[in-house]
């Protein structure tokens, strides 16, 4: 039974609708006004109309908004036209039901966005992109623009798209199974909403966190999380949020077995909808949820009684986003009635349904489903091979909560074999001499104890052949450090003091000169700025006095001044914490850090902190970029750079740590023991 959650982000936003009449009056108001007038004052006539029909009617068509779109782009007002792009997407994803074409909406304006100056616009823009690929199942792509909404929204000071960037996350933190990071997410949204009295936001928040709950097997706290929502709304006449969390709360009193409880809710999910400002949208989702329980307690005759209520309408009530829904419902009620043909293609079209969008939930539901008809009709195989599958996703989203019951089979399997092997093994031994057994036993024991005696020597030796040669090797390398650190300093100063001075001479005596030797004087000029630069990249200028932690947010702020990437510190650690020998060690090992996200992160965010906890320093920079496969031994990096900091680090007894994953960015930290 799959849980309710993406349609509540779309509702969110507010929507009054208006009497039909006053509707169809303004409507057509809008139209004059747009027939009367060209140009910029008829596309600001356009982006009206195309705003009160996403706003404040149904939104049953969305021919309005995407003939202003067309007119925005012929005008070259991007911002209108990416504001109405977004709408767009929220009308194929919420009404139509069909995000893949919101997908290509969406990339396809993707390339008019550089030109859109209005971050509130960008916000709206990406909030739209975030849902559709949650949408599709295509999570780490809505992850990124989610984050992309929360940096727009930030610069707008938008505090809604804010929290709803942090809510999303949650939610697709949520079903990819990150339960800790969708817990923070959530946590936080329902924190940042709380401080702006946003009660319409903190409903939707906790009810996602109960969703979050509710798939971490923690049905007590959904449950009280969902208490709270429904006393909320109730107090307050608010029906919009209702159905969604009792039918919800249906779908976990199913896992519990409570099947009364379930009905139940779906009842009272059922009659929410029909008070709530979206029947249309609800009631065939609540209809079939009906209709599936039903049909699944033998009652097969009240089941058929909704879906006659469901067919009323049943091209709307079947097809589009309810199609899901339906399928759902529809095989239950085939198995009920034993028309298996009908059950099997009911719930192998739904189980591919759930395929595409990764759902695995709702995949293991249909697996099991499916071998049960199976299993009833007597197709032992296939019964068997969905039985498999379903256990196998059971035992991956589960883990330690439930039977392993692929294991039980391979145990089987694996015991019958070793008895087989055993009563082999013996009818061998029962045809050998038993004197010639008993030698050729004491034969393989001495074999077997000399080599563990060679064996133990060699590895021996080696283990302190390996200890020596290790320790030489780090003796070489704390000498080459020094040695090296000098070296820098020197030819630094060597630079800075002697041929910068010396073109800074040859500099002075061009002055009065300028109109014959322009072209000199500017060489000479960006020479002494190269070297300068040299000077500071080998030893950076006036360490020893600024110290290390202000030397850092000075390189932050260079690689920002430098970079496309947005670079930022959060260092208020003063100095002194560590020995001042160990500062330059330190300073080395993260211009290192931040020149391979520069060279290789692919990122647009990163960020520097500094934390005292006690007994130690820690330096963590992280990033937002494409980040990478890590080895399960971090010294087997290839390149210099990697093994130079971790040789820094074992010099001044840190410990150097990388922590990254494939598309969720690369943290480095440095821990460094306090005096």
């Amino acid at each position: 039974m799959k849980k309710l959650l993406l349609f509540i982000i779309y509702i969110s936003f507010p929507i009054a609708f208006s009497q039909e009449e006053d509707t169809d009056q303004l409507i057509e108001e809008l139209k004059s006004k747009i027939r009367q007038t060209e140009n910029t004052e008829r596309l600001k006539w356009m982006d009206s109309l195309s705003n009160y029909i996403a706003y404040d009617t149904n939104f049953e068509n969305d021919s309005i908004v995407r003939a202003t779109i067309a007119y925005a782009i012929k005008l070259d007002s991007f911002n209108i036209a990416t504001w109405q792009v977004a709408n767009q997407i929220y009308y194929l994803n919420a009404i139509e039901g069909t995000p893949l074409k919101a997908k290509q909406v969406f990339l396809k304006a993707l390339e008019n966005s550089g030109n859109v100056d209005d971050p509130n616009v960008l916000c709206k823009y990406f909030y739209e992109g975030g849902n559709t690929y949650f949408y599709l199942g295509e999570y780490e792509k809505s992850l990124q623009h989610y984050d992309s909404t929360f940096i727009y929204a930030e610069k707008a000071q938008n505090n809604r798209f804010i929290g709803l960037s942090k809510m999303g996350k949650g939610q697709v933190y949520t079903d990819m199974g990150d339960f800790g990071n969708a817990s923070l997410a959530l946590q936080d949204a329902i924190k940042f909403f709380a401080t702006k009295q946003d009660s319409t936001s903190i409903v939707e928040a906790k009810n996602s966190l109960s969703i979050l709950y509710s798939k971490n097997g923690f049905y007590e706290e959904a449950e009280a999380e969902r208490n709270e929502v429904i006393a909320s709304e109730i107090a307050g006449g608010f029906y919009n949020t209702l159905p969604a969390v009792y039918y919800n709360a249906a779908a976990d009193y199913h896992k519990m077995n409570r099947e009364a409880d379930r009905i139940a809710s779906l009842k009272l999910s059922l009659d929410a909808s029909r008070k709530s400002d979206y029947k249309g949208y609800y009631e065939p989702i609540m209809l079939t949820g009906i209709i599936a329980a039903y049909a699944e307690n033998d009652s097969l005759q009240k089941a058929q009684f909704y879906l006659d209520e469901l067919y009323v309408d049943r091209e709307k009530n079947t097809t589009g986003p309810y199609k899901e829904f339906y399928l759902d419902a529809i095989k239950n009620v085939a198995f009920a009635k034993k028309e298996y043909t009908n059950a099997i293609a009911y719930g192998t079209e739904y189980l591919e349904l759930k395929r595409q969008g990764n759902q695995y939930e709702e995949i293991q539901t249909a697996e099991k489903f499916l071998a049960k008809v199976y299993t009833t009709i007597g197709n032992k195989d296939q019964a068997f091979d969905h039985y498999i599958r379903y256990s196998n996703i059971k035992d991956s989203i589960e883990s330690a909560q439930k039977v392993r019951v692929l294991s039980y089979y391979q145990t089987i399997y694996e015991t019958e074999k070793r008895d087989l092997k055993i009563q082999a093994q013996k009818s061998d031994i029962a045809l050998l001499n038993e004197k010639e057994k008993v030698r050729s036993q004491w034969y393989i024991i001495g074999i077997v104890a000399l080599l563990g005696i060679f064996g133990a020597i060699v590895l021996a030796r080696a283990r302190n052949s390996a200890r020596r040669r290790q320790k030489l090797q780090e003796n070489f390398t704390k000498d080459i450090l020094k040695t090296q650190e000098n070296e820098r300093a020197r030819i630094a100063g060597e630079l800075h003091d002697s041929i910068g001075q010396k073109l800074l001479m040859i500099k002075n005596a061009y002055i009065g000169k300028e109109d014959e030797a322009e072209d000199e004087i500017n060489l000479v000029r960006e020479t002494i700025k190269e070297v300068r630069e040299m000077s500071h990249n080998l030893h950076p200028f006036q360490f020893e006095k600024l110290r290390l932690m202000k030397s850092l947010k000075n390189m932050v702020e260079t690689f920002q001044k430098n970079s496309n990437v947005f670079y930022s510190e959060d260092i208020d650690t003063e100095d002194g914490n560590i020995p001042k020998e160990k500062e330059i060690y330190v300073f080395r090992m993260l211009q290192e850090c931040l020149t391979n996200v520069e060279k290789h992160a692919d990122a647009t965010a990163c960020n520097l902190s500094v934390t005292n906890t006690g007994k130690f320093l820690v330096f963590q920079l992280k990033d937002n970029g494409k980040g990478f496969t890590i080895p399960k031994n971090t010294t087997d990096f290839d390149g210099l750079g990697m093994k130079t900091l971790h040789e820094r680090a074992q010099f001044i007894d840190a410990s150097f740590t990388i922590d990254s994953q494939p598309g969720k960015g690369t943290t480095s930290i440095i821990k460094v023991p306090k005096k």
